[in-house]
């Protein structure tokens, strides 16, 4: 399986950034290329995305830094991607995420979650410069 990993450091605090990214409301601020507008729909969360709508899903633990983000067509089609906010101690922060090829991603489309995960990143860098 294929993966791609792309990582910053910031200069905020750890419980800053995580906040920030763990916020669905906030995922239009950072994920500029896949997430084009939130909707909550019979309460449930969905994004706009280029495809179409799509359910999410964030699950995040704030003492660990992880942030797991399921997202797809349906509930039980979603697939993750993964964050990771990690304390320095110098009060400074890293972030990584992580996308796996999964086996319904076409070669396509894992090329275009390739070159959107480096700018989703650099979003994230720019947003706590």
């Amino acid at each position: 399986m294929k993966s791609v990993t792309e990582s910053c450091v910031l200069s905020k605090p750890m419980s800053m950034v995580f906040d920030f990214l763990s916020n669905f409301e906030n995922m239009p601020k950072w994920s500029t290329q896949f997430v084009k507008g939130i909707v909550l729909a019979d309460g449930k969360k969905k994004l706009v995305t280029p495809f179409g709508e799509a359910f999410v899903r964030i699950d995040s633990d704030k003492n660990t830094g992880v942030i797991d983000i399921y997202a797809g067509p349906t509930e039980s089609q979603m697939n993750p991607a993964f964050m990771r906010v990690i304390s320095f101690p110098d009060g400074t922060c890293g972030v990584t995420f992580t996308f796996f090829k999964w086996p319904e991603t076409s070669d396509q489309m894992w090329e275009m979650f390739c070159d959107w995960i480096k700018i989703e990143v650099g979003n994230i860098k720019k947003l706590f410069s």
